[in-house]
């Protein structure tokens, strides 16, 4: 293993998982994309994680919270944006603990009313409509999505 190049490997990386943070595949595929050998790659992701920039379980949750703050999804496609990026089922499972306490029926209804300002002025079946689009965009189930908007709207 070439020391200068363990050194332009590690300033990179630490570039890379300082950005934001990174799942440890995230992590291998983009030095891999970067032409790094597996032996650097490896002693790479060792440090990392004994350093603590490297956690799946951190991550995961962080993307939860973030999403769910941010760009609210639907709990399977939170889950399928996770594995997407390489988290193992037991970390995802986890890391959604957080949202076993949210009913989803008030969740999909907070969305629906925090929406309702910007359509504003539409006919009443445009504004289900539009409802209905934007809540299944994100992931929620026809059941529950027409539950609210039967019923709030």
């Amino acid at each position: 293993m070439n020391e200068e190049e363990f050194k332009k490997a590690f300033a990179y990386a630490l570039r890379f998982v300082n950005y934001r943070p990174r799942t440890i595949r995230e992590f291998r595929d983009k030095l891999k994309e970067k032409g790094f050998q597996d032996g650097i790659i490896l002693k790479l992701q060792s440090e990392f994680i004994k350093k603590g920039l490297l956690d799946d379980a951190k991550f995961s949750k962080l993307w939860v919270e973030n999403r769910m703050s941010s760009n609210p999804k639907a709990i399977p496609v939170l889950r399928h944006e996770l594995k997407e990026k390489g988290v193992e089922d037991n970390i995802i499972d986890e890391a959604l603990k957080v949202l076993e306490d949210i009913s989803e029926y008030d969740f999909v209804k907070g969305l629906a009313e925090a929406r309702r300002p910007s359509l504003a002025g539409l006919g009443k079946e445009t504004l289900r409509r539009r409802l209905y689009a934007y809540l299944k965009r994100r992931g929620f189930s026809d059941d529950i999505i027409l539950k609210v908007i039967t019923e709030e709207f």
